[in-house]
């Protein structure tokens, strides 16, 4: 009976031993999972050099990128990267490089060029860097639709060699547009002009101002949630209408603080006057004193 008793309780021990390693490994597994594979923190390759151009046949879409520095909905782009070897070792043999890409998961596909002849699309692709002198991958895609910016991975370049993995390359891109970017500015206006308002209020106590305050903010509420949701054209305009009631707020405070200034001016100017009428008054007095004596 001891001996079933132990047997019990050491197999209880051993469930929940496994069952508590099971538990600690899932959201390593997790984790990992969530970085893409390869993961975010790989070293930068000591064996390979990189140059990479974007550029947007359409002038429109190149004027965007010049400008914000993002690519343009809809619009077409192509995306050259150069690698050259570097640092090389016999000893690191045969390295192959993998490609990751927010197009090549859509069935996009970069083509590859070796010393400037085209190979394809390998995925791995094995580089012998004896001879492979220049490496050159080029992808032509067209920006994803967006209602908001997006940030998405253009081509991300692992290095894989005998011993260790690298990270080649990794470019992003945020996608947007003139509208969503419009909408952006028109809530960041809103946001300044409240803040100015605000200032102003905190010196005159102006309920009117203040009431005009609370619209404000209201449509910056409804502009954020707006944008949030992907309705960019909403959110442009309840931005426009919460700069529009911000600024009536500021006139309002102003206004009230203009008249309080002025009431205060009257009141010293009153107290001005009583006080000379007083002076008027006590020398006359003293006048008429001295004139009796007299």
């Amino acid at each position: 009976m001891l001996n079933a008793r132990h047997f019990g309780f050491s197999v209880l021990l051993v469930f929940c031993v496994s069952a508590l390693l099971f538990a600690v490994s899932v959201p390593v597994a997790v984790s990992t999972a969530q970085l893409g594979g390869e993961g975010s923190e790989l070293l930068p390759t000591p064996f390979l050099e990189n140059k990479s151009s974007i550029s947007c046949p359409d002038k429109s879409a190149q004027e965007f990128l010049n400008s914000y520095g993002m690519l343009k909905n809809g619009s077409k782009f192509f995306l050259e990267v150069t690698l050259t070897p570097t640092n090389y070792s016999k000893e690191i043999g045969r390295t192959k490089l993998f490609f990751y890409s927010y197009f090549i998961e859509q069935g996009i596909e970069p083509s590859i060029k070796v010393n400037d002849e085209n190979i394809g699309y390998r995925n791995p692709f094995e580089m012998n860097p004896e001879t492979d002198k220049k490496v050159e991958v080029i992808l032509s895609a067209e920006a994803p639709e967006v209602s908001k910016r997006t940030p998405i991975t253009l081509l991300k370049i692992v290095q894989e060699t005998s011993k260790e993995k690298y990270l080649v390359v990794n470019i992003t891109k945020i996608v947007s547009s003139p509208l969503i970017e419009g909408a952006l500015a028109e809530i960041e206006k809103a946001k300044d002009e409240i803040e100015k308002a605000k200032k102003i209020i905190n010196e005159t106590s102006s309920e009117e101002a203040s009431n005009y305050l609370q619209t404000a903010e209201l449509h910056l509420r409804n502009a954020e949630n707006a944008y949030n949701k992907g309705r960019p054209v909403e959110a442009r305009e309840e931005a426009k209408n919460a700069i529009e009631s911000a600024r009536l707020a500021c006139e309002k405070a102003s206004a009230a603080r203009g008249f309080a200034g002025m009431l205060k001016l009257v009141a010293l100017a009153v107290v001005v006057v009583v006080v000379v009428i007083a002076v008027l008054l006590l020398l006359l007095k003293r006048q008429r004193e001295r004139g009796k004596l007299g």
